[in-house]
């Protein structure tokens, strides 16, 4: 369904009222105007459906965030919260992009590029919104990425060069090699040399230069592909590069090179594969070119939240 030129107020009311109406549940003159506002067309109905989608992402991530710091939050804190930052706690929605980033020894901002040396003389280059733990002691080298992602340049050394990433492992055979760890996906990728990878208790794979392979979300599957190995970590050059990749996974991914919370109002949608080139240096232009294929929108609610949708 398409929504009429003025859906941004429809849908901005259509929030309004909801907060209003959770605010006061037991409230019957609030309960008419939300009968009121969708009796009116099929347009206001369907804002009011996707309000009710958005607030239910926020309150989840709230819910998950207060579970974490302690103490509990009252439900009018919850609700103060989502209207203090324009319809939602932006900080909340961020929360999972951060959760792993205590442990982290290095860590990136949002559009950061970070090179850091290690003591035997290999480096790695961080992406934007990243965090990575380092363990290196006699007889062990192992890199870490914990949420992000990472490229790894490897000195050569009589002591392997483990990375991980979830349950994919990679082990260095002398190379250049990237490790993302991005919305639950997995991956490795080759720009030079090769890497033994280890996809959960699957036999090993040996990847060569533009080789790369992903664990999937679930960890069931695990997909592989060729591309030229100057793509390896196009992000260093603020390009994405997206081979049927899920939506969600590509919008999390672009999410990282800017303020503010990105979350897809619609949960098909998250999973629908998308592939091009995408340029970082505009993420709102890239999630715009993500989405369009499936007639999606970008609607920023506030300057700190976004939302994407198909209404």
């Amino acid at each position: 369904m398409s929504m009429p030129a003025d859906s941004e107020d429809l849908w901005n009311e259509a929030m309004a009222l909801l907060i209003a109406w959770q605010a006061r549940p037991e409230d019957e003159a609030a309960r008419e105007a939300v009968r009121r506002f969708c009796g009116q067309s099929p347009d206001h109905r369907a804002a009011w459906a996707e309000a009710k989608q958005v607030y239910r992402l926020a309150e989840n991530g709230m819910k998950a965030d207060r579970a974490r710091r302690r103490p509990r939050l009252s439900r009018r804190q919850t609700l103060a919260g989502l209207g203090a930052l324009g319809l939602v706690g932006a900080g909340a929605l961020a929360a999972p992009r951060f959760n792993r980033r205590w442990r982290a020894d290095y860590t990136t901002a949002v559009a950061e590029i970070r090179r850091v040396p290690l003591p035997d003389g290999s480096w790695l280059t961080l992406g934007p919104e990243s965090a990575v733990d380092v363990s290196f002691a006699e007889g062990r080298r192992r890199v870490e990425v914990l949420d992000g992602m990472v490229l790894c340049e490897v000195a050569p050394a009589a002591t392997p060069f483990e990375g991980e990433a979830g349950e994919l492992r990679a082990v260095a055979l002398g190379t250049r090699f990237e490790l993302r760890r991005n919305d639950g996906r997995c991956s490795v990728g080759v720009e030079e040399g090769s890497v033994e990878a280890f996809a959960g208790a699957r036999p090993p794979a040996l990847l060569h230069a533009g080789d790369w392979l992903t664990l999937t979300a679930d960890g069931t599957s695990v997909e592989q592909g060729r591309r030229d190995a100057g793509q390896t970590a196009a992000w260093r050059q603020k390009l994405l590069v997206a081979e049927g990749d899920p939506v969600g996974a590509v919008v999390a991914e672009i999410a990282r090179w800017r303020p503010g919370s990105v979350f897809i109002a619609d949960p098909a949608l998250s999973g629908m594969p998308v592939s091009g080139l995408y340029d970082l240096a505009d993420p709102d232009a890239a999630l715009a070119a993500v989405v369009a294929p499936y007639g999606g929108r970008v609607r920023h609610v506030s300057s700190w939240v976004t939302v994407l949708s198909r209404l």
